[in-house]
């Protein structure tokens, strides 16, 4: 985890300084080539957010897992994506904490259950 952290932190700190260091420089605005700099050193501190994922789903298995099981909810995808065609047992398994969690936090706070603690009874009549 601690190497996954220093890694976005030096991701960050390639794509953003660049263009920060741009905008602190006192550079004469008649310069030429200016317009391309800032557009190139912009565009690599905008992309940043694209890198998280990735880095993500490179060191973090359980990140990973979870991404191939929400992939698996989009319609048409499977058809497509060879690495999605299969869901081994160890996937399920990867985010099965988180999933669990989430279930178990459904069942204690779910609506039913505040309804069965505080003693309210639903019926339903017909008509």
């Amino acid at each position: 985890m601690i190497k996954m952290m220093v890694t976005v932190v030096i991701v960050f700190t390639i794509c953003w300084l660049p263009f920060n260091f741009l905008m602190v420089m006192k550079l004469p605005s008649s310069w030429d080539l200016l317009p391309y700099f800032w557009f190139a050193f912009h565009w690599l501190a905008m992309s940043h957010s694209c890198y998280n994922p990735i880095i993500y789903c490179y060191m973090n298995a359980r990140f990973r897992s979870g991404f191939i099981l929400v992939l698996h909810g989009v319609p048409g995808l499977q058809q497509i994506c060879c690495c999605i065609r299969h869901t081994p047992p160890t996937i399920a398994r990867n985010v099965g904490s988180s999933v669990a969690l989430a279930g178990e936090m459904n069942g204690l706070y779910g609506a039913n259950a505040l309804r069965r603690k505080a003693g309210v009874r639903v019926r339903c009549h017909p008509g």
